[in-house]
């Protein structure tokens, strides 16, 4: 990407940001701990508000990939909406976890377009 990173503060934010929800989104699949989905709706709105104004290749590239993070949060936040009872059922925790996993990949796909990784 022909985006520099040194003097770039909107591009700083952006990929702590993105550190931020990489290790939301492990935290969350190891606890199970759904109070985490606040901080991580925090992040992506964060992260949103940066790269859909983003006119350099840093966030243009990166289209899809925040499509898909967007996407699997609406579907996370969703599933438990819809779920009956207090604590989420089996079938809602399986489609949670797979949509953090989306999520996940989706971080780590943009971490490897920027070469962080």
């Amino acid at each position: 990407m022909a985006t520099e990173l040194e003097g770039n503060l909107e591009l700083q934010r952006f990929i702590a940001l993105l550190a931020d929800l990489n290790h939301q989104c492990v935290d969350a699949i190891k606890t199970g701990n759904t109070q985490i989905l606040d901080k991580m709706n925090v992040t992506i709105e964060q992260m949103r508000a940066i790269q859909s104004v983003g006119k350099e290749d840093a966030y243009t590239a990166i289209e899809e990939e925040m499509q898909t993070i967007v996407q699997n949060f609406n579907a996370i936040v969703a599933m438990i909406q819809s779920n009956e009872g207090d604590a989420p059922d089996a079938a809602t925790s399986n489609a949670v976890k797979k949509f953090l996993h989306n999520v996940f990949q989706a971080t780590v796909s943009i971490i490897v377009k920027y070469g962080l990784a």
